[in-house]
């Protein structure tokens, strides 16, 4: 995924989006664990950086328990490689059908995005 810097910028953006959506909005109304999850361990892979099931849980203030729970479902859905034991302290990966599902679905929002941003014209 090294290679796909756009999607890694767009899907940290997200995360600070949703960061700041957190701090006017209660997390028990708009927390999703799973997405954030995902979003985290794509970001961490383009970035070459580990990360582990218990620092994605204290960034987004989910309990280990419920992060736990998501960790094995993840892997359940074959989204996460290595973690379906919901170790908090293993490291995370995305399976390459939850690599291509991200990246899919970072591709519409990039899409999307850029057809409700009015174009520039084109210089002269």
């Amino acid at each position: 995924m090294t290679g796909n810097d756009e999607a890694a910028q767009l899907a940290d953006a997200i995360l600070r989006f949703r960061g700041h959506r957190a701090q006017i909005f209660s997390r028990s109304m708009i927390g999703e664990p799973a997405w954030e999850t995902l979003l985290e361990v794509f970001v961490a892979d383009a970035r070459g950086v580990p990360v582990t099931g218990r620092l994605v849980a204290e960034r987004h203030r989910v309990s280990g328990a419920v992060m736990s729970r998501w960790l094995m479902h993840l892997a359940a859905e074959g989204l996460l490689v290595g973690d379906g034991t919901g170790n908090l302290d293993d490291e995370l990966t995305l399976s390459g059908a939850g690599m291509d599902r991200m990246e899919q679905v970072l591709t519409e929002a990039r899409d999307l995005k850029d057809t409700l941003v009015p174009q520039a014209p084109a210089a002269r």
